[in-house]
């Protein structure tokens, strides 16, 4: 008889998410089923796994073998005390983070759709630099003001949408406010709408969570990359013509 696995772990407040390795990114069913079923994983793997969880205390990590005992002290504490232990799950009744939701959400694409994505977004690139390819102006400038000329997209998406910004507010905060005008302004609606359970799709209002030039692996675009401030932006702009980037919303 099949034993179904979720169904079985939602009658305990733990289950035992040991990975088979313990390299960073490395994270399969074994953790996600255990939130699924809606107890508290208890992690061997990788060193990073709080990069996949969705509240900070959500997830016990057993880093090394001498963390073992300090886990094993915090399980019976939760175990005995109710309050500690669904404050625990309290991401399940506000919802997970945004990075979470993020990172999740990129399933709403099939890998082989993301792939086709790359490869499209690479032989484009090419074609670009033909000299027989009719390129729009990067930039326009008239008397003091230049007005840059971007691409932005939704991750997930191969279509560009034009960002037009000026050199007199060359700021972070007026580029994703650019990129959230010009979404509303065509009723975007984010790749993952469909797919995300209906408590978590939200309302018809955009949030955008990160933009980050296109080519960027996941890692960089989720957890490391990001802008030292207005100058270095400001620099990217300049010296990238017709720069393109990619928005997530969550």
């Amino acid at each position: 008889m099949a034993v179904d696995k979720v169904e079985a772990l939602k009658r305990y407040k733990f289950s035992l998410a040991f990975e088979n390795s313990n390299e960073e990114d490395y994270v399969t069913e074994k953790f996600f089923q255990s939130l699924v079923a809606g107890s508290i994983p208890v992690v061997v793997g990788a060193p990073n796994i709080q990069d996949f969880a969705p509240s900070p205390t959500s997830v016990l990590h057993i880093k090394e073998l001498k963390d073992a005992v300090s886990v094993a002290k915090t399980m019976k504490y939760l175990a005995e005390n109710p309050v500690a232990y669904n404050e625990s799950l309290r991401w399940k009744f506000e919802g997970p983070s945004d990075t979470f939701k993020a990172l999740v959400d990129m399933a709403a694409v099939h890998s082989s759709c993301r792939l086709c994505i790359f490869l499209a977004t690479r032989i484009r690139e090419k074609e670009e630099r033909s000299p027989k390819f009719m390129k729009r102006p990067c930039k326009c400038t008239r008397g003091t003001e230049t007005v840059y000329h971007v691409y932005v997209r939704e991750r997930g998406r191969f279509e560009m949408d034009s960002i037009f910004l000026r050199s007199n507010d060359l700021s972070l905060q007026a580029f994703e406010s650019a990129v959230l005008a010009k979404f509303k302004s065509v009723k975007h609606v984010p790749v993952w709408k469909e797919e995300r359970p209906q408590v978590l799709r939200g309302g018809d209002e955009l949030k955008l969570h990160k933009v980050y030039p296109v080519g960027l692996t996941q890692r960089q675009a989720l957890y490391s990359f990001r802008f030292n401030g207005d100058t270095e932006f400001k620099n990217y702009i300049e010296s990238h013509p017709c720069a393109r980037f990619e928005a997530i919303f969550v």
